[in-house]
């Protein structure tokens, strides 16, 4: 099922409700334009969204500038390495020796479009001068399907030409929880990254929702990048620890050391003590741990 299908529907119950008296003319206007919306995405040929962001993001063509100027968030933080050389070594002013045995170097910008990521990090000069405007190190997120690109970004030209109005996001969320408890995710996806994108009220609930439709796919890796991210966001909120817990739980640990889901569901639990399925997981992993160490604990 094709999200423009979705996506007309839903928009067009919403606007019934809201728009009883006034609105078929609008609607026989939408129901008309969506068959050639969804003629061209069944036979577009395969066009590459996140090489084109990356394009963009390094300052190179792309075909959605525009869109990407006005929707792409980004924001930037200190890079740290662990010492491992003598102070001396490390020449300022681009190395900053830290007191807590890491030296600061460089920077690393995350630019977020439709929730992915793509990072770029700067490097410094050997001579420790400066950054090095030459040098480069590029770590690319790339989760998503073309599709779901394809369908989000759709959305977000429908949005700027006004043919969704504000008071029709929060029908389209209701729209893409009921495709993800259909395990439809490439469509459920593509609406919760449109949501976050153009309204952070969804932010926190979207990264959680598209970490989860990887969880239930078995990408641990994939569902625990995008719950560390709604952590960074939103520290706050219990459920990025919550969900990241339970999806650290299936990634390998190193030899001798004891899982550390246990971090992500006792910060859960300090934030929502009394949620029951909180409570839950932090025992459980409690007991878990302290059967690694061989003690037996009732409940």
């Amino acid at each position: 099922m094709k999200l423009t299908t979705c996506i007309k529907s839903a928009l067009l119950s919403l606007i019934i409700l809201q728009q009883q008296s006034n609105a078929q003319t609008t609607n026989d206007k939408r129901i008309n334009a969506s068959p050639r919306m969804e003629e061209k995405v069944l036979h577009e040929p395969y066009f590459n969204y996140y090489l084109d962001f990356q394009n963009y993001a390094t300052n190179k063509t792309s075909r959605y500038p525009e869109l990407y100027k006005k929707y792409t968030l980004v924001d930037s933080m200190p890079i740290y390495y662990p010492v491992t050389k003598k102070a001396e070594e490390y020449p300022s002013p681009c190395y900053q020796i830290m007191n807590d045995g890491t030296v600061k170097t460089g920077m690393s910008y995350h630019y977020t479009f439709l929730l992915q990521l793509f990072y770029k990090r700067l490097s410094c000069l050997k001579d420790g001068s400066k950054l090095d405007p030459d040098f480069m190190k590029y770590q690319a997120f790339d989760s998503f399907d073309s599709e779901t690109v394809r369908e989000s970004i759709e959305l977000l030209e429908l949005y700027d030409k006004k043919r969704i109005k504000e008071g029709e996001l929060d029908g389209l969320f209701e729209r893409a929880k009921i495709l993800f408890k259909q395990e439809e995710y490439k469509h459920s996806n593509a609406i919760f990254s449109f949501l976050a994108t153009v309204d952070e009220h969804y932010r926190e609930a979207a990264f959680n929702n598209v970490g989860l439709s990887f969880y239930h796919q078995k990408s641990y890796r994939k569902a625990l990048d995008y719950f560390e991210r709604a952590i960074t966001l939103y520290p706050e909120g219990y459920l990025g620890y919550l969900n990241a817990g339970a999806a650290r739980t299936y990634l390998p640990v190193d030899l001798g050391d004891y899982n550390p889901s246990i971090y992500y569901f006792k910060k859960a639990y300090e934030l929502a003590p009394n949620n029951p399925n909180v409570i839950m997981n932090y025992k459980n992993a409690v007991k878990q741990q302290l059967g690694q160490r061989g003690i037996d604990i009732q409940d």
